[in-house]
Formats: structure tokens, C-alpha cells, sequence
């Protein structure tokens, strides 16, 4: 990245920016780590995406209650159906007829006409959800090329940590949020009407996203309305089961497929369900969340009491009054493990920016105290996710050679490592 704040180790003349493909060729690895201290190049972009779509070619399957074991399965099941099942294919992704969700469905069914090999199927997720999640971290990395800094270049690594490449084992939920974000970073800082199809297309991958998509729709039609958004902030903390009863009863109003899919997330024996996984998870997985979203409010709070003066420009004030509506759907939503936990993360996308872009403006470059506090939560919360993605990132992938993964029997990181 720039010179001042990332390793030299790796840094090359723009002029070998040719011999990059040549480089993955032999070693994908090391082609993308040298892109990454080279991003600032066009061909190193290409070289990340490149190596991003590679894991998803060299996926591995994990637990059998993975999403992605249940993406795999169903891939060779419906690859032994004719063309004729298109409609009965793509109308379900368990072939129910009782989810809205279009895009994952159709895309195993195009893979299915080529292949049931799981592999193919990940590389096309992978190529889905790395254009927009590097889309988003672009946004980022652009504005810190213009003043870099330490406290600045940590919050952005921290963004690109929060939803990684290897969360494609839930396809459909992480890659509608890169896509929600994506249209609504664009939709929030500059009123941009023409990225609401791009958030509204995230309901498309995961149906859940039309509720965020009605919470941005709020805020664009209601503006800044901080005297609103507060107090109902405030209150989201403290009545935070109101909002299933709400959601409840739009299901029942919409009825059909949402009805069902709400139910299957709202019934008493699916919340249990999820807060006993909850309560059985190690300590450190239980906090890991909660540390960085409670650190997130008070950088916020300190931020508007201690230097508001510089966050007035129109952007900032746009994400902040974004945060406290989307907190509050956040805080409701919670009494459905399904929503306000799974959302939470859109939370911590846009409040890490608003972050980040404080630090932007923050004059002078040694390490705030407001970044050292948050050190232990973030990089709690990355030990945490690097741990459950090494159990999809094949072992290979970091040995020279491009292809050979494909050629050996898988061997994750996670178990290299730990059996």
C-alpha cells in the first residue's frame, strides 16, 4: 500500500506489473502478497481478485452442517435434472418453493449444466463476492492514499477483516451484505438514487435484505432526522423484543414464501436452538462480537462529544444518522438471532467507516488512544475469524504451483495445524 505505512518487503517498479500473471503462475501465494503491498496498481487489484476467485476454485468443505457442505450437495442433486426443472430449480433453493431468494439457486443451476464439481461452483462465488467486497474496500483505500496514517490504515484493515473471502461458506447472507453495503455506502454519503437497485438487489441473494433495504429506504426518503433517530436509538436498547411482534405481523400480511421463511427463523425452537449453539461456543467466540460492537458505540460517542466539530461535512453527518436508525433495527431485531445478529455486521461495516474517516481528518499520525483501546476487541475478533476460515482455505494454496490443490486430497489449514 503507500510507502510510508506498508512493507517495502514486497514493493516493486510499476514496470513488473507485467510479469504479475507470469508470477501467479508459478506461485499464487506470494503473487498475492506481493499485489497486496503493490495495490495501488491496476494489475494488483486484478492479482487480488485473481487470488480470491483461487480459493474458491480450492475451497474445502468443512463440517457437515455447514452451509457449504448443503451447497455442495445440492448442486449434484440437481445437476442429474434435466433443463426442463429450471423453474422447479430456481424457485427454491431446497427445492421447496418456500424462499424468495433467486440469485444462489440460479446460479448452482447454470454450474449444474457444466459440472457437480463443488469447486466450480465456489470459484463463481468467490468471483460474486470478491468484485463486490473489494468494490467496498476500494472505496476505503482510495480516500487513505490521500492522507495515510497509522490509526487510519488500522480501522481500514479492520474493515477488510470484518467479512473475508472466507465467509463464502454462507454464500447468500455475507454476499448480500458486501452487495447491500456496496449500493448504500454510495446511496448514504452522496444521495446517489442509482445505487438503490444495487442495495435492493441484495434481497435477491438473501430474501432477509428486505428489511435493511426498507430501514436505508427510511433513511433516504426521512434525510438526518437526529431528534427522531436518537431517542428511538436509546430505546432500542432497552426494548428490544418489540420488533418481532412487528415482524411477525408483516409475515402474516405478506403471507406465502416470506410467512414461512419468517417462521422458520422466529419460531421458539429455532431461537432456542441458536442461543443454546450460543451458550455452548467458547467464551472468547461469545464476547468477540459484543467487545467490538460495544467499542464501535463508545469510538462513536467520543468521537461526536470530543470532535464533532470535525465530522460536519455532509458524508459524515449522512453515516451517523445512519448508524443510530440501522442500531436501533439492530437492537430490535435481536430477539430473532437470525436478524439483529446477523445485521449487526452491516453495523460494524459502516461504523468502522465512520471511524476511519474520522482519522482521516485527525491531525498528526501517532497511534490514538482511541485506536489502542480498540486494539484487543478487533484483533480479538480477527483471531476469531481467521481461526474459523482456516477450516475452508486449503493447506495448498500457499505451496507453488498453480492448480495443484485441485490435485492432491484436500488438507485444510485448520487441519494441518490442529489434528
Amino acid at each position: 500500500m503507500n510507502k510510508s505505512y506498508s512493507s517495502q518487503l514486497f514493493r516493486l517498479p510499476n514496470s513488473f506489473s507485467k510479469y504479475y500473471l507470469f508470477l501467479f503462475l508459478l506461485w499464487p501465494f506470494i503473487a498475492f502478497l506481493v499485489a497486496l503491498t503493490n495495490y495501488d496498481q491496476k494489475e494488483s487489484r486484478k492479482v487480488v481478485y485473481m487470488f480470491l476467485i483461487y480459493y474458491g476454485l480450492t475451497f474445502v468443505l468443512g463440517n457437515t452442517d455447514a452451509d457449504s457442505v448443503r451447497y455442495a450437495l445440492y448442486l449434484k442433486s440437481i445437476a442429474e435434472l434435466p433443463f426442463s426443472n429450471f423453474f422447479q430449480i430456481v424457485g427454491g433453493l431446497y427445492i421447496t418453493g418456500t424462499t424468495v431468494d433467486i440469485i444462489a439457486p440460479l446460479i448452482s443451476f447454470i454450474v449444474s449444466r457444466f459440472t457437480s464439481n463443488h469447486s466450480v461452483l465456489f470459484a463463481v462465488y468467490a468471483a460474486i463476492f470478491g468484485f463486490f467486497y473489494l468494490k467496498s474496500i476500494n472505496q476505503l483505500y482510495n480516500r487513505y492514499r490521500e492522507k495515510p496514517g497509522w490509526n487510519a490504515m488500522i480501522f481500514m484493515a479492520f474493515f477488510i477483516i470484518i467479512l473475508p473471502i472466507t465467509t463464502i461458506n454462507g454464500f447468500r447472507m455475507w454476499t448480500a451484505t458486501w452487495i447491500f453495503f456496496y449500493g448504500a455506502y454510495h446511496v448514504i454519503l452522496y444521495r446517489d438514487a442509482r445505487y438503490l437497485l444495487i442495495a435492493l438487489g441484495s434481497s435477491l441473494v438473501h430474501f432477509s435484505f428486505l428489511s435493511a433495504n426498507a430501514v436505508l429506504l427510511i433513511y433516504f426518503f426521512a434525510g438526518n432526522r437526529n431528534f427522531i433517530y436518537i431517542p428511538i436509538a436509546l430505546a432500542s436498547f432497552v426494548l428490544p423484543q418489540l420488533i418481532a411482534p412487528v415482524f411477525q405481523s408483516i409475515s402474516l400480511k405478506l403471507g406465502g414464501s416470506l410467512q414461512n421463511r419468517f417462521e422458520t427463523y422466529a419460531n421458539e425452537g429455532y431461537v432456542m436452538g441458536a442461543r443454546e449453539a450460543l451458550e455452548q461456543s467458547k467464551w472468547f467466540m461469545k464476547i468477540g462480537n459484543d467487545l467490538v460492537f460495544y467499542y464501535l458505540l463508545l469510538a462513536i460517542i467520543v468521537i461526536q462529544l470530543k470532535s464533532g466539530n470535525l465530522m460536519k461535512e455532509k458524508a459524515e453527518r449522512n453515516i451517523f444518522s445512519f448508524l443510530l436508525l440501522f442500531l436501533s433495527f439492530v437492537n430490535f431485531g435481536k430477539g430473532i438471532p437470525s436478524f439483529g445478529g446477523r445485521f449487526q455486521i452491516i453495523f460494524f461495516l459502516f461504523a468502522t467507516l465512520y471511524v476511519f474517516l474520522y482519522f482521516l481528518k485527525l491531525p498528526g499520525n501517532k497511534v490514538n488512544l482511541l485506536t489502542m483501546l480498540g486494539l484487543f476487541p478487533m484483533v480479538l475478533y480477527a483471531a476469531i475469524t481467521f481461526r474459523l476460515g482456516f477450516d475452508s482455505i486449503s493447506a495448498w494454496i500457499l505451496t507453488p504451483g498453480l492448480g495443484l490443490p485441485l490435485l492432491v486430497p484436500a488438507l485444510s489449514i485448520s487441519d494441518f495445524l490442529f489434528h
